[in-house]
């Protein structure tokens, strides 16, 4: 019983001091500081599983939809509050073009995710037919490296010589002395 209330003392005090360094604890030096940074989604992406996060959005595109945002609920209010019905339903019609054209924007934005997904799924098809046709080879590089006590490709480390410059046509090759 003795260890338990220790270790529990022990997280308790780490995770005091831990958050100690950004949490304001009534000490005015502090109410400007900011906690840290949490990892954005985009730097979280992992290499090939699962799908690739929505692009964050700049400053300006977020204060822009907060605007339309403001705008169609003053709208909103302002038709909830409206007396006269004809008034009252010129400002629904108002309202209902702003959000068709929000819906119609967002539409098109899927549309374009859409053919870069496409586009992506034809080149990964292009890349596994590749892939295959040349498997035989893939395996006999290999095996003949491991052979020759050199570790085989794909082991996370780049390969002998320069690869991107040898594949690259804007790059000329290093020349020989």
């Amino acid at each position: 019983m003795k260890k338990w209330m220790n270790y529990v003392v022990i997280v308790g005090l780490t995770a005091g001091t831990a958050s100690a360094a950004w949490w304001p604890f009534g000490d005015d030096q502090k109410e400007d500081q900011a906690p840290p940074p949490v990892p954005e989604m985009q730097k979280m992406k992992r290499d090939g599983m699962g799908e690739r996060q929505r692009p964050q959005m700049s400053p300006e595109q977020m204060e822009k939809m907060k605007a339309h945002r403001e705008e169609l609920m003053k709208l909103g209010e302002a038709a909830r509050n409206e007396a006269d019905p004809v008034k009252k339903e010129a400002l629904v019609a108002d309202i209902r073009t702003k959000v068709t054209e929000m819906v119609d924007k967002m539409q098109a934005e899927h549309e374009k995710r859409l053919e870069r997904a496409e586009k992506e799924l034809s080149t990964l098809r292009e890349k596994l037919a590749e892939g295959e046709k040349n498997k035989a080879a893939q395996i006999e590089e290999h095996v003949q490296r491991i052979v020759a006590g050199k570790p085989p490709r794909g082991d996370g480390k780049r390969p002998e010589g320069d690869f991107k410059r040898e594949h690259r046509q804007d790059v000329p090759p290093p020349e020989a002395e």
